[in-house]
């Protein structure tokens, strides 16, 4: 029992917005955390780690022995995914794959982060055992990870969340606070949806519902924290009414700003119209609630460095 007191979790993609998140939040937890990352290792102490590259990868987790691996690393930005197919099918299925494999070889509880993008849209609110129909590579992608998860092991979980956004080192990080440069750039007329509903989540409430998953598989060993669960922000919006939000927020001109509702004419990737996730079974079956944070509160605080 010794090694539960130890409570160790290995966090992949550890540099990117969500694994910053979920790092600090069990360091201030009292685990043993060890981050790992790729490009931008130095600067937050990770530990670097091509995670293409199973020897090293199997390497550091032997080394690490960790009760947990909570993989956030993933090609996430559906556009970049196209550009890149291999490499991000290779990055969001194989090493999945491998990691998975290990963990359940191991005997280490696995946490994959998957996405509300497994879904169409045509008939939310989504349940867990819905069956997914993808509509672009990166849905497919995150659909066919949790599928190996699955089959790999029973034990595994896998957490889908929407549209995720928080505090960040560059405005590109994330889908919601890209928008401020859309906003601030007033020379350029940009068309923003206003018909794909989303639901913006706070990183950090995904953090503690990591957390909380942790705590009661590791610490109180309960086996029923296992299979497929949703988190999802309450509030929605399209991207062009979060634009509206921010701009008031900050007192900023949004003349050059157009609301698009022809969506899906002119995009090079589609993305479901509204794939709002039923997350009650986190809470009845897991007793799991979070006190969410409201997001007009929230991204104020993420955006304010970079008026």
């Amino acid at each position: 029992m010794s090694g539960h007191i130890n409570k160790t979790v290995l966090i992949t993609g550890a540099s990117g917005v969500l694994g910053r998140k979920v790092r600090n939040r069990f360091i201030d937890a009292g685990w043993n955390v060890t981050g790992v990352a790729f490009s931008r290792a130095n600067k937050n102490n990770l530990i670097r780690c091509n995670l293409t590259n199973f020897d090293e990868t199997n390497s550091i987790i032997r080394n690490v022995k960790p009760d947990v691996i909570i993989h956030c690393a993933a090609e996430r930005k559906p556009d970049a995914f196209e550009k890149n197919l291999t490499e991000s099918m290779f990055l969001n299925v194989e090493v999945t794959r491998f990691l998975a494999e290990l963990a359940a070889k191991e005997n280490i509880f696995f946490i994959l982060i998957s996405t509300d993008y497994v879904f169409d849209g045509n008939n939310p609110p989504y349940k867990e055992d819905d069956t997914p129909n993808p509509l672009q590579a990166y849905g497919k992608s995150k659909y066919e990870a949790e599928l190996i998860t699955q089959k790999i092991s029973k034990e595994h979980l896998i957490l889908r969340v929407p549209l995720l956004y928080g505090e960040v080192e560059t405005l590109d990080e994330n889908a919601a606070t890209i928008l401020l440069k859309n906003i601030k750039n007033t020379t350029t007329r940009v068309k923003m949806d206003d018909v794909q509903t989303r639901y913006p989540t706070y990183m950090g409430d995904v953090a503690e519902v990591c957390l909380q998953l942790c705590e009661q598989r590791i610490l109180q060993n309960r086996k029923e924290v296992h299979g497929i669960f949703h988190f999802s922000g309450k509030e929605k919006y399209t991207k062009f009414q979060m634009a509206l939000i921010i701009a008031s927020l900050f007192q900023l001109p949004i003349d050059h700003i157009e609301r698009d509702q022809n969506i899906g004419t002119n995009i090079n990737v589609q993305r479901p119209n509204n794939a709002a996730l039923d997350c009650s079974k986190l809470s009845n079956e897991l007793g799991i609630h979070i006190n969410q944070v409201k997001f007009e509160t929230t991204i104020k605080n993420c955006l304010e460095p970079f008026i």
